[in-house]
């Protein structure tokens, strides 16, 4: 992300296709810093249905539709946002249109070559791709060895974003971006809320 990017909030339309059905809702991203970010969903009729707030690599995970949280590190792959299976920290790169994952330390492909990329991660796994004008970034890949596993493009003011293994499809734009005047209050789930596992079967026990 560059730096001017930070300070800001924007507003999202989205829009999601997948096992459980098909829905709409808004998301606002609140991008604090490098290391803070806070991202609110609400349905159409403007009802909360989920808040993520991150800081460093640990997030805390709100669902005001079942009054559940969770607490986790290192990965956005929570039951619920179907999003992709990123390092928290890349979530506002996703959003912003820019690749949420980066070369391993050393990697020899980690420049772009023409107007195309093609770097493995730290974990591995091979992203592809292609940049427009500016190095703007039309289209890539996430593969997990000779497999490709998820796919983003843009399309006029669209992003789309389809996880093959998941069955998911996830298409946004942005509508709406403004300087942030000051910094977000930190999340704490309500105590009517019950502490739950989050969807990844790696992340830490939920357990008190």
């Amino acid at each position: 992300m560059p730096q001017e990017a930070y300070g800001s909030q924007r507003l999202y339309r989205v829009s999601y296709s997948g096992p459980e059905g098909e829905g709409s809702f808004k998301v606002t991203l609140r991008l604090v810093s490098p290391a803070r970010y806070l991202i609110q969903a609400v349905d159409p009729l403007g009802r909360s249905l989920w808040s993520l707030d991150v800081n460093n690599a640990a997030g805390l995970w709100l669902n005001h539709h079942s009054h559940t949280y969770c607490l986790f590190e290192g990965r956005f792959d929570v039951s619920g946002v179907p999003l992709g299976p990123f390092p928290l920290l890349s979530l506002p790169s996703l959003l912003s249109g820019r690749v949420p994952g980066e070369p391993a330390p050393g990697s020899p492909t980690a420049e772009p070559r023409g107007r195309e990329f093609d770097f493995k991660d730290a974990e591995g796994r091979r992203w592809t791709g292609a940049l427009g004008e500016g190095g703007s970034v039309l289209s890539w890949t996430l593969s997990e060895g000779s497999t490709p596993k998820v796919w983003w493009i843009r399309r006029d003011d669209w992003a789309i974003l389809s996880d093959r293994e998941r069955g998911v499809q996830v298409r946004w734009r942005e509508v709406l971006r403004e300087n942030l005047d000051r910094e977000p209050a930190r999340l704490a789930p309500p105590a009517e809320y019950k502490r739950t596992p989050c969807g990844d079967p790696d992340l830490p026990s939920s357990e008190p």
